[in-house]
């Protein structure tokens, strides 16, 4: 059975997110409340998905009018899908992405889009935020999200688990059991490079879009998963 369900993490994230029961794995979207009032939304998910998002927002008060941003962490549909819809109750709507996905957001949807540079700062809808480019993990044009108000890290497919959001248990163990089992990052030394980027950043929260949140044991986490990637390094050169 799938389940829907939106959850707030203290007074400026909401986690809308879709369950699918068959895959075992959860699809979620994050919006921002700036200290200016306005939303910035991380990933759309898919258009079937929209009306259930939409009533789960305004569950928690919120309108998806409101949401005058979205950052696509890749050209990927479970990240960009909706962005139709979100046009079409905000048509100032204005998307942020690498490079290469925004130019390729705005060839294929009637939005205005915005590129981002690599760990250069920017205020969108009155958050600053610092994206972070992860090239090639799981995708070509990956990026992930520094809110630094928040310490908080909006990390796409980086330390997905699968599982229900709500799920418990060993967070390293589950992200590592992930990359194992769906074979989804193309490229370890990519993950290693990305993570030698992240960890130089204060970070009290990550928001993964598939698996639970994380709070506690951060730089363990991302210590171990530099570990495994360069002991997986070592056994592919020895073999």
């Amino acid at each position: 059975m799938n389940a829907s369900s939106i959850e707030r993490f203290g007074s400026d994230v909401y986690r809308n997110t879709l369950y699918i029961e068959k895959l075992d794995l959860a699809f979620s979207q994050f919006f921002i409340r700036s200290p200016s009032g306005g939303y910035v939304g991380v990933s759309t998910g898919m258009r079937a998905d929209f009306a259930q998002l939409e009533a789960n927002l305004r569950s928690v008060g919120i309108e998806v009018g409101e949401v005058g941003s979205i950052v696509a962490p890749h050209f990927e549909a479970d990240e960009i899908a909706a962005l139709p819809e979100f046009s079409s109750r905000h048509a100032g709507v204005v998307a942020y992405a690498h490079p290469i996905c925004a130019h390729a957001l705005a060839d294929i949807f009637s939005v205005k889009t915005k590129p981002l540079k690599d760990e250069v700062p920017i205020t969108i809808s009155g958050e600053r935020i610092v994206p972070i480019f992860t090239t090639h993990v799981h995708q070509w044009d990956a990026l992930v999200l520094y809110v630094p108000r928040l310490k908080a890290l909006f990390s796409s497919d980086i330390f997905m688990s699968y599982g229900p959001v709500d799920a418990s248990g060993d967070a390293l163990r589950d992200i590592i059991g992930s990359i194992e089992k769906s074979g989804y990052l193309p490229s370890l030394a990519h993950l290693h490079a990305a993570l030698m980027k992240i960890r130089k950043y204060d970070i009290d929260w990550i928001f993964p879009m598939h698996g639970p949140a994380i709070d506690s044991g951060i730089p363990q986490i991302i210590d171990g998963l530099i570990q495994y990637c360069t002991a997986a390094s070592a056994r592919e050169v020895a073999e």
